[in-house]
């Protein structure tokens, strides 16, 4: 019990300290189909996502495509000022995206992704121009 008061601590004083968070989506999409993924991209989720960032909603978002380096080809990142407002403008979205975008064209979408996985960092240091 001590032990685990003890980590939920950790994870509270980690929270105040470095609350920014980052969420780091990676994709293998199959090489053939990266255009056709992006182009879907840019006309379904984008928007969204910019929207919610103009609102306030995250602090940042963007997507990248792999110059050189392993096989993770589409990465998607998400900065938010906490997992609480992450997990709130994902949510919504989400939901957007679910409800702008055809059934035929999620799916299409859907099969272009060979893997799939997600990090969330805490920022801890950034500086930028």
């Amino acid at each position: 019990m001590i032990i685990i008061r003890f980590m939920v601590g950790i994870v509270i004083l980690l929270s105040v300290s470095y609350s920014q968070i980052m969420v780091v989506s990676q994709n293998k999409v199959v090489f053939s189909s990266v255009k056709d993924y992006n182009e879907l991209s840019e006309k379904y989720w984008q928007p969204i996502f910019d929207k919610l960032v103009d609102e306030g909603k995250l602090d940042e978002w963007g997507s990248l495509n792999h110059y050189w380096g392993d096989e993770w080809n589409v990465v998607a990142y998400y900065k938010a000022k906490d997992i609480a407002s992450f997990e709130e403008s994902w949510t919504e979205g989400y939901a957007l995206f679910k409800e702008s975008t055809p059934q035929n064209v999620r799916t299409k979408i859907q099969k272009m992704i060979v893997e799939h996985k997600d990090s969330i960092y805490q920022l801890k240091h950034s500086h930028s121009k």
